[in-house]
């Protein structure tokens, strides 16, 4: 699975596609100027288990930059 996702500065959510070169399959028609300087891309197997990671993944990044730092666990040290 290939796909990117970027926001359009309405705010709306672009989802492509990607090609094994990383090029978009069908490119949403919407310049780069268009878009907030947010972007994920997303490699992974096309399969059940690996689409549960890469939300698991999500999930954790969003509740990691959501958390207020004061509220984050203290971090270990080496």
């Amino acid at each position: 699975m290939y796909r990117r996702y970027s926001v359009h500065r309405d705010g709306d959510l672009l989802v492509e596609e990607l090609g094994p070169d990383g090029k978009p399959v069908d490119p949403e028609p919407v310049p780069a100027e268009d878009r907030l300087p947010v972007e994920l891309v997303l490699l992974a197997p096309d399969t059940v288990d690996a689409r549960a990671q890469l939300l698991d993944l999500l999930e954790l990044a969003f509740e990691m930059e959501s958390t207020p730092e004061s509220e984050r666990p203290p971090q270990k040290t080496r």
